[in-house]
């Protein structure tokens, strides 16, 4: 038997949003994806939780551009999550909020070394900061992940590290692009982030992981109330 989240799925959603600001997009998004209605058809199909970022513009390592937004979800399956896409009202929904995006499902990184921790209770911010890029394996990016993930944890921790993740693109039948990893980490301090991501010690290493140039980007949440659970 497997428990919900041996099967649950990651999606990341990212793509330049249509409104002319970023208030009006929070009101369209509150309004569709974030009304009482939007978040129950999305929970009744299995979303278990949904968050929203905006580029961290005040970084010169932001990776996005001011315009963007990002969507991080959890998903209990697939099955639910592509049920969900398939839903006609939920694409019309979809084509007011963004031209274009990129959508992609992930799975967690088998036997990657993946960590939570509490947030201390002066830290209220949040960021994320993200890397993703072409692999030759899962196995081997893991591999090379591992040493690096691990000597940098007491480290990264005194930094205001929350969270670190690895996960592997879920590719559909057919599907020929390559494979690709996503690390994804979750931060309380700014300063923290900005001089771990600095700290060669740590990230020269990470290069080895990937077959390619590495996509970066870093995020905080936006202004204002927005829908999520």
């Amino acid at each position: 038997m497997t428990t919900p989240f041996e099967s649950a799925v990651f999606l990341t959603v990212r793509g330049k949003y249509i409104p002319p600001s970023l208030e009006s997009m929070r009101i369209l998004h509150n309004a569709t994806a974030g009304s009482e209605q939007g978040i129950a058809l999305a929970r009744s199909m299995g979303d278990l939780s949904h968050n929203v970022f905006a580029p961290l513009l005040k970084s010169q390592q932001a990776g996005a551009e001011a315009g963007e937004l990002l969507f991080l979800d959890w998903w209990q399956d697939a099955k639910g999550l592509m049920d969900f896409f398939r839903n006609e009202n939920i694409v019309q929904q979809g084509t007011k909020l963004f031209p274009s995006i990129d959508a992609t499902v992930w799975v967690p990184a088998r036997g990657s070394s993946s960590y939570y921790l509490p947030a201390p209770k002066t830290k209220k911010d949040r960021y994320v900061g993200m890397a993703r890029g072409p692999i030759k394996s899962p196995e081997q990016a893991v591999e090379a992940f591992a040493p690096i993930d691990i000597n940098a944890q007491r480290d990264a921790r005194r930094r205001g590290l929350v969270s670190h993740q690895l996960f592997i693109k879920l590719q559909a039948p057919g599907d020929s692009t390559p494979l690709e990893i996503l690390g994804v980490d979750w931060w309380c301090d700014f300063d923290g982030m900005t001089e771990h991501y600095n700290d060669d010690t740590h990230m020269a290493g990470l290069g080895g992981a990937f077959t390619g140039r590495p996509q970066t980007s870093l995020w905080e949440q936006p202004a204002g109330l927005w829908s999520e659970w």
